[in-house]
């Protein structure tokens, strides 16, 4: 009786096994497909860890750029850089590509300033009857061995460029930028540096949406966490600085104790 009851769960598993499996397989698939391939039109971070700015690398499908970048009325590409001193051997003023989607816009540096220039944003726009041409929107110099906060507004013509928490140009060009589905992409072998969290959104965010993302992934020094390694002996060294169960501690919200003395006279 025993061996039948067990031959008949095996037979009813195996039966079902296949199902199961399948089931799985689709639940992962889907997730791929929403999660990973077509994120949502939410912002995505695109690149949680730290990154080398050394040689290019694609961080967004361009599919996913065509439809959430490029295609929409309006868009947001944000994200932390920390650049080095970079190409020394660069005295002609050449620019090198920093964050950008081939063929559409490019934010480029150069480490020698050209016209007093040293960063810009490069737009490839469309001009009736006469094609495509570039259009430059001149930037602050974007500071060196230190984390920067770059976002990238768009709202039709009109792009809003911040470094850190402050808008430091507002440019509407002249005809629409051009749409090619091409990757959203960073770095350049001429570059040195790191770079993490770019994230991107299919609508124009406000300042305070941008600044509200850039403040989630840095300390009060402004420093990227993962960059931050004493921070993560903090929570160790926090252990210590409470009372441990049963023992006559103050709490840590009592004020200090008050070491001044009245003073007594008989004068008064």
């Amino acid at each position: 009786m025993f061996n039948k009851l067990y031959n008949y769960r095996m037979l009813s598993f195996i039966t079902v096994a296949p199902y199961i499996a399948g089931i799985i397989l689709i639940v992962v698939t889907i997730y791929i497909i929403i999660y990973v391939i077509y994120p949502s039109s939410g912002s995505n971070d695109m690149l949680p860890k730290l990154t080398p700015l050394n040689k290019k690398i694609d961080v967004v499908h361009a599919d996913v750029t065509q439809s959430k970048i490029l295609g929409s009325a309006g868009s947001t590409v944000m994200g932390f850089f920390k650049l080095q001193m970079g190409d020394r051997t660069n005295t002609t003023g050449i620019f090198t590509p920093l964050l950008f989607v081939d063929n559409n816009w490019y934010l480029e540096i150069s480490s020698v300033k050209v016209n007093d220039i040293s960063a810009r944003l490069r737009v490839i726009t469309n001009r009736p009857s006469q094609g495509v041409h570039y259009e430059i929107i001149t930037l602050p110099s974007i500071p060196k061995q230190k984390w920067v906060f770059i976002a990238i507004l768009r709202d039709g013509r009109r792009f809003d460029i911040i470094y850190d928490n402050k808008i430091v140009e507002s440019h509407r060009v002249d005809n629409y930028p051009v749409v090619m589905s091409m990757p959203l992409s960073i770095g350049d072998k001429k570059l040195d540096g790191l770079a993490i969290h770019i994230v991107v959104n299919g609508t124009r965010l406000s300042p305070d949406d941008v600044e509200r993302e850039r403040v989630t992934h840095v300390d009060t020094n402004n420093m990227v966490l993962e960059d931050n390694l004493i921070d993560i002996s903090l929570p160790v060294l926090n252990l210590f600085a409470q009372c441990p169960p049963g023992l006559p501690c103050n709490p840590i919200t009592q004020p200090p104790q008050n070491k001044l003395y009245k003073w007594n006279t008989p004068y008064h």
